[in-house]
């Protein structure tokens, strides 16, 4: 590569060094590698404007990571689940109308205006949002996004006694604590999923009638995520009394051999399993690793993928879905 240097005063051949150097963003010290174009001629260092905004974004990043700051994939989701335009999201916080679009384009937002966009994750500090500046939005935009919250909520409000609650009653009652077993939202909704998908195959039938959605870390009942999320990456408590009442014979049968075959690994690898498998990844289409998507899971996607598996591997019992899923 060649570019101008001030000190010789022509075009000259550059090389590329790596050093340690510490910047301050919105008073704190962020220390990051960054490159530096040095001229090979003199030794000094010279100004190459892409090599500059690729260390701006560096720090940028480092500074987002220190303090914690929301993700442009984070800012994507809200506005995926609220079905809400970045123009409207923006009147709503009460910031200029481009913000958001800022934001997403890579614009680092400062602390506190990071930390009111987590919190619209939850549906009831959006309510509040919206209770408070609805005003600031078209009639149009707050009916819909009214209808939106209210179907959060009533997903969140009314999980005793949902099909997909019961489900993940039934995993969290199983928890084998002595074992030290623990069961984190990322495992849950993937047991879930696979409770629903052997149902489908082996008996014809489904635990609930809530859909599935293509997320990037797997199969998702957005519902649930926002009843456990709080959880994050950790384990969710034991539920220490259930009625397995809800839940005939067969039924029991498969919750007993999802747990027995699939509890035994943790999130992340069951999150794995699920991408090598066709229905997420048909349903993410040409969506990228981690970009957002709610594209539903088709039922009718799960039951034929699944009995294929049943009709192949001759899956009968939980012993032959343990050996299956070993020899992956």
């Amino acid at each position: 590569m060649r570019t101008y240097c001030y000190e010789c005063d022509m075009d000259v051949d550059i090389e590329l060094l790596e050093k340690e150097v510490t910047t301050i963003i919105d008073n704190i010290d962020i220390t990051y590698f960054a490159k530096i174009a040095t001229c090979k001629k003199c030794g000094n260092e010279v100004y190459i404007s892409e090599i500059s905004d690729q260390n701006l974004k560096i720090a940028n990043d480092k500074y987002r990571e220190k303090v914690e700051l929301i993700k442009v994939s984070e800012i994507e989701e809200i506005i995926s689940i609220y079905d809400i335009g970045k123009k409207p999201l923006a009147a709503l916080l009460g910031w200029g109308e481009t913000t958001i679009i800022r934001y997403l384009n890579g614009f680092t937002p400062r602390k506190i205006y990071s930390d009111q966009l987590k919190e619209l994750r939850e549906p009831r500090k959006m309510l509040l949002l919206f209770e408070k500046n609805k005003k600031n939005i078209s009639e149009v935009t707050q009916k819909k996004l009214s209808n939106r919250i209210n179907q959060l909520l009533d997903g969140m409000d009314g999980n005793e006694d949902n099909g997909a609650a019961n489900v993940a009653r039934y995993f969290l009652s199983a928890i084998d604590t002595e074992a030290e077993e623990v069961i984190t939202p990322l495992k849950l909704q993937k047991m879930m999923y696979y409770a629903q998908g052997w149902l489908l195959a082996l008996k014809n039938e489904v635990f609930f009638d809530e859909d599935f959605q293509a997320w990037a870390h797997g199969p998702v009942i957005p519902e649930l995520y926002y009843q456990y999320k709080e959880y994050g990456y950790t384990t969710i408590p034991k539920v220490e009394q259930y009625d397995s009442a809800v839940f005939n014979v067969a039924q029991l049968s498969v919750l007993d051999m999802v747990k027995f075959a699939y509890g035994r690994y943790d999130g992340k690898y069951l999150e794995e399993l699920t991408h090598r498998e066709s229905p997420w990844k048909e349903a993410r289409g040409e969506c990228k690793a981690s970009e957002i998507c709610t594209r539903i899971i088709s039922k009718d996607t799960i039951k034929r993928y699944f009995g294929e598996l049943q009709v192949k591997y001759d899956i009968q019992n939980k012993h032959d879905l343990k050996k299956y899923i070993a020899n992956l």
